[in-house]
């Protein structure tokens, strides 16, 4: 019988971990496999999974702390494993991108260590962890090949302590599971939502949270099967569907589904840059991310997908259209809402925001400013850019378009309710700081606003490589509260901007859509500063939230894979 354990490959030179590829023929996933192979840690991926990452001995370099120093992933934390000898490995936890180890981090602890850059990271003790969190040990714990067991040497990811010392100090303060979690957590990919154009929906309900489920219910429909690539509708068309939807039963689910879909992007858990970009894998992800979505809306609404499948759309004079046309309406929608947001910054560029002067000079001088430190190779002059930008009102006006604005018809009784209180644990994680997933894609579209002001050839990054850079440089500002003070002052105040304390901007007229008294135009001296008080942390919670749902207490369906592989 073959070894199904999922295992990573870490590449140095291009800073990326792969998934191996086992074949039904292989005895282990680095069966085949030349040279020789070092356990470097875990890596934090989807679905709540913990997976062994190796690496080429050759090209690894051992740090001084825990692991290998020349590492450049994000870092998660440190995970305590017991060993065959009675000792416990300490081992960091990598995640390919920023979020990816949300669900390990919403974890309680009570430790920390010196992780693999020396710097203090939290300890998670793997008896501990809640069931939903599976976790594959390393198959080779030594490394591959294994060497003679009587030799067998103590590889640099792992520091053993003896049994004794593991027993009567570590084993005693391991708390039980129930005091590890503060919340459920599901893995669900999606987050905070983007206020998005819509009628208002007469009788949209708060959600009530529902009792967790481990693991999802897999989902197979006709109307479900993707094959291929779809053909654009014609626009006349798509505006037959749409007039229809505000008198059909559609109407809820795929106002939902457009909220689920947009947020899952905005806070960076599947790479908006990447699908604008049309990378192929972005393209596949981008399907399932879609189906997923519409699923989870029906269960929201209160409806399967077959009562929809009975009751189609009909555009006059034409048959029945169902979730294999509608999905089309989808088309372009991520890259309209990336247009708006690049209009509210050219608004605030425009506008006496304190951006810069008012004259078209100060504000060409300070676009190339912070677009050269962000392009830089010097990691240090992006970090400078990123804490300089967060603390411009610019960015506190696209907090608010995205997550923090109110839309009506998302609280009973069509009353008003903010899209972000469909999702309080990812715009407000429990250090209290806004969601880093967020934080990257906004300064990565002020990047591409930057770039679309410069004069046109003006070289710069690729989005899909600018935002990568831009989710590394805020580790370092997330994890070392001590060095950047400002910055952890701004992202605790974020959560709880309110429309006393932005203008907003019109991305229509690129002037504040707020007036005073109906006579002027809102200004800066008109706003308040953001107001902050003390929240409870027993469960995920937002201030000023009009309802909560927990969205990890939702997500109890997902799209068979069968659905979207090709075939006739």
């Amino acid at each position: 019988m073959t070894m199904q354990v999922p295992l990573w490959l870490y590449f140095p030179q291009k800073n990326q971990a792969l998934q191996v590829i086992q074949l039904p023929t292989d005895n282990h996933a680095l069966d085949g496999f030349n040279g020789r192979y070092v356990l470097v840690g875990y890596l934090a991926h989807s679905h709540c999974q913990i997976s062994p990452l190796y690496g080429p001995e050759y090209e690894m370099v051992p740090s001084n702390s825990l692991g290998f120093s020349n590492i450049n992933l994000p870092i998660v934390g440190i995970l305590a494993v017991p060993q065959g000898s009675g000792g416990t490995g300490f081992h960091t936890v990598y995640e390919r991108q920023l979020n990816d180890g949300d669900f390990l981090r919403v974890v309680a602890t009570d430790f920390c260590r010196p992780d693999a850059s020396g710097h203090p990271s939290q300890v998670w003790l793997l008896h501990a962890l809640d069931p939903v969190i599976q976790f594959h040990e390393a198959p080779f714990p030594y490394g591959f090949p294994p060497p003679p067991i009587e030799a067998a040497p103590i590889p640099h990811a792992l520091q053993l302590f003896s049994p004794a010392l593991i027993e009567q100090e570590l084993a005693s303060l391991i708390p039980s599971a129930t005091q590890s979690v503060d919340f459920e957590y599901s893995c669900y990919t999606d987050d905070s939502l983007m206020q998005f154009e819509t009628t208002p929906l007469e009788d949209f309900a708060p959600i009530n949270p529902v009792s967790p489920v481990i693991n999802s219910t897999k989902v197979f429909h006709k109307d479900l099967i993707w094959r291929g690539e779809d053909t654009p509708i014609d626009n006349g068309y798509r505006k037959a569907i749409n007039r229809l939807l505000n008198r059909s039963p559609w109407k809820r689910p795929l106002f939902v589904t457009k909220a689920l879909y947009v947020g899952s992007y905005w806070v960076g858990l599947q790479n908006s840059f990447e699908y604008l970009e049309k990378l192929p894998e972005a393209l596949e992800k981008d399907k399932r991310l879609l189906s997923n979505c519409f699923l989870m809306a029906t269960d929201i609404c209160h409806t399967t997908l077959q009562e929809l499948h009975d009751n189609p759309e009909t555009p006059d004079g034409i048959n029945g259209v169902g979730c294999d046309v509608l999905r089309l309406t989808f088309a372009k929608y991520i890259e309209s809402r990336m247009i708006e947001m690049r209009k509210v910054i050219r608004g605030c560029i425009r506008s006496e925001t304190g951006f810069s002067g008012t004259a078209r000079d100060d504000q060409d001088a300070k676009v190339d400013y912070y677009f050269n430190l962000l392009s830089s190779d010097d990691r240090n002059k992006v970090q400078q850019a990123i804490l300089e930008i967060v603390q411009l009102h610019m960015f506190s006006e696209l907090v608010w378009v995205t997550v923090a604005q109110q839309s009506t018809g998302l609280a009973e009784g069509n009353s008003q309710g903010r899209i972000a209180d469909l999702f309080p644990e990812q715009i407000r994680g429990q250090d209290g700081l806004l969601g880093s997933g967020l934080v990257a894609t906004l300064l990565t579209v002020i990047y591409h606003a930057f770039h679309i002001w410069l004069p046109e050839k003006t070289p710069g990054h690729k989005l899909s490589a600018m935002n990568r850079i831009i989710m590394s440089s805020l580790v370092k500002l997330y994890s070392t509260e001590y060095q950047y003070p400002q910055f952890h002052e701004m992202m605790r105040k974020l959560p709880f901007i309110m429309l006393t304390n932005v203008l907003p901007i019109d991305p229509k007229t690129l002037e504040p859509k707020a007036t005073v008294n109906g006579n002027r135009l809102r200004r800066m001296s008109d706003l308040l500063p953001i107001v902050t008080y003390a929240m409870d942390h027993a469960r995920p919670n937002l201030p000023n939230a009009v309802f909560t749902s927990v969205h990890s207490e939702r997500a109890r369906q997902e799209v068979d894979i069968s659905c979207f592989e090709d075939g006739p």
